[in-house]
């Protein structure tokens, strides 16, 4: 008769994980949630009762699920090194079973997927990296009997008991299958090499997808698609495993973060794991260590505009506002003004969620909107460490906004973001945000709108013939370059992954706010007065640099319609 020596939290895992792999059905859970109470045995108890699964069932499910490799216990003897290395009460509780030690590494058998988290800790406690196996859940039972026969003494002590609970971040060792090791860092390392932002793995009933996120648009990569479905969940718990997650856990979303490096670069990764209908879906995003390191000079601004840049973010004090959808390359432009007024005697701030890259020399703060420290609790936080510079990563309410204006009536640079279309209907967005036009007036000094559109390929670019008078009039163009303009496209060759698209280049517009347009703001003009007095003086919109764009060559019509003008007034 068995006799179950798992918390609920292993029985549990172990019921989930027969269910997911259709070894147990849901009429058969139905019934053994109704027999539990009634006979006084556990679910799991309940199930070995009813004869619904069975210790070799749970073993092989077990084994093939997180690809580990499986030992017979009762062929492997207990040692004093083995019996001392971790204390019998945790070995007990957790039903895990040290069979080996070898130099630095623990061997170490499991019953349920639930003990993978727990990895860290054994760490911690034995210092010496771990490895995982499988093994039946009686064999585990009788193996922690043999080493208890062979203690002395009961070993747990104070000590034990405080390096249980240590918490330090240690790097997770896993066994895991080598093709699926391979496989996996194919889909990280191939996204490296391209260049992607982003990585994202679904299962859908049938098929699997891995898709990169490529100069802004998603691609399917069929070459990893087509082997991915049968070794789905291996994948997917083998990314878990190197972003420290909860490999156990396939009913909630969790977050994490894990760094990978290839033969060219090191990158951090942002990991997002979503339970879906098919099995968990996973996205990474990709932080090049890299791209923090662009300079204002290297961005493509224009001389005059880059100047105007260069002054407002070198005031001692105002508030520069950095706009645009996500993926238009605000948090790169921030960075790189960041490094740009970064000196020894500058103290420098930041307020961001996440950290994406590190700046040495400034000091960054990760908000966590879970324990009530966002933006405003932080930016309260920062006006009493003595700050020259500010950065809030977002502008999201009217307690934010107020504060980072005041501070910048004080003494203080700041900068921040909004999501707004172009720069005009950013002063319109603070307005409606309840924010006195007298602060928005008195406080702001620059804001810069942007995208990033992709360009044509240089190698197969050729003239659109589709393109024609109309089609330059409806977007704007001046009449007098409708006969002799020419607008090209990529073609698609090998050097671009036949998409005809090759890099990426940043479109913007930059508003200074002068005397006239704080005047305007006081009076309470419309948008569209603003924008006036704007051009007046100078202002180029984004449409402009996109006509511009379109003459030189390098930005095609489609490109410019998918960036631009869904946002033409």
């Amino acid at each position: 008769m068995f006799k179950s020596k798992l918390d609920n939290k292993s029985e549990q895992n172990i019921i989930n994980m027969l269910l997911d792999h259709d070894q147990l059905t849901n009429d058969q859970l139905s019934k053994i949630k109704k027999g539990s109470p009634e006979i006084g045995k556990s679910e799991l108890e309940t199930a070995f009762e009813f004869k619904f699964t069975d210790e070799e069932k749970i073993l092989s499910t077990l084994s093939s699920t997180y690809h580990l490799e499986t030992i017979n216990l009762s062929e492997k003897e207990v040692n004093d090194e083995i019996s001392d290395i971790l204390s019998f009460n945790f070995l007990e509780t957790h039903q895990i079973a040290p069979f080996e030690i070898n130099g630095n590494l623990l061997k170490i058998s499991i019953p349920d997927g639930s003990k993978l988290s727990l990895v860290k800790t054994i760490e911690n406690m034995s210092r010496k990296r771990v490895e995982i196996f499988s093994s039946g859940l009686s064999d585990i039972s009788k193996f922690i009997d043999k080493i208890k026969k062979s203690k002395e003494s009961d070993q747990e002590s104070d000590l034990s008991k405080a390096s249980l609970e240590r918490n330090e971040v240690q790097e997770v060792m896993v066994t895991v299958d080598d093709d699926i090791i391979e496989f996996g860092n194919k889909i990280i390392g191939n996204a490296v090499d391209m260049g992607a932002s982003d990585i994202h793995i679904e299962c859908f009933r049938e098929t699997a997808k891995v898709r990169y996120r490529i100069d802004g648009i998603l691609r399917e990569m069929d070459n990893l698609s087509s082997v991915l479905f049968p070794q789905y969940d291996a994948i997917v718990a083998r990314i878990k495993i190197i972003s420290k997650l909860d490999i156990a856990e396939r009913r909630k979303p969790q977050d994490g973060a894990a760094s990978f490096k290839t033969d060219k670069k090191e990158v951090d990764l942002r990991v997002s794991v979503l339970p879906t209908v098919n099995k968990e879906r996973v996205v990474m995003r990709i932080l090049d260590k890299s791209a923090g390191d662009v300079t204002l000079d290297e961005l493509g601004f224009e001389p005059q505009d880059l100047e105007k840049l260069k002054k407002a973010v070198s005031s001692p004090q105002g508030m520069v506002l950095v706009t645009g959808p996500t993926g238009s390359g605000k948090t790169t432009t921030l960075y790189s003004i960041l490094k740009h007024i970064n000196k020894p005697e500058m103290n420098i701030l930041t307020a961001e969620d996440p950290v994406e890259y590190e700046l040495d020399g400034v000091g960054q703060v990760q908000v966590k909107e879970s324990i009530g420290f966002g933006f405003e609790e932080s930016l309260r936080s920062f006006l009493r460490q003595d700050p020259e510079v500010i950065l809030v990563g977002e502008i999201r309410d009217q307690a934010t906004v107020e504060i980072a204006l005041k501070a910048s009536l004080t003494g203080h640079l700041v900068f921040s973001t909004l999501h707004t279309n172009d720069a005009p209907s950013s002063i319109t967005r603070l307005l409606n945000m309840g924010t006195p036009n007298y602060l928005i007036s008195a406080a702001l000094t620059l804001i810069m709108a942007q995208r990033l559109a992709r360009k044509n390929c240089p190698e197969c670019a050729e003239i659109d013939e589709n393109i024609t008078p109309k089609v330059l009039n409806d977007i704007g163009l001046a009449t007098a370059l409708h006969d002799r303009a020419k607008i090209y496209k990529g073609k698609g060759c090998d050097k671009c992954g036949n998409s005809g698209y090759k890099g990426r280049m940043g479109i913007y517009e930059i508003l200074l706010v002068d005397r006239d347009l704080k005047n305007g703001i006081l009076q309470n003009l419309t948008q569209t007065e603003l924008e006036g007095i704007a051009k007046k003086n100078g202002f180029k919109t984004m449409q402009q640099m996109g006509h511009d764009l379109l003459l030189s060559g390098e930005l095609s019509y489609s490109e410019y319609d998918r960036v631009i003008q869904s946002d033409a007034k």
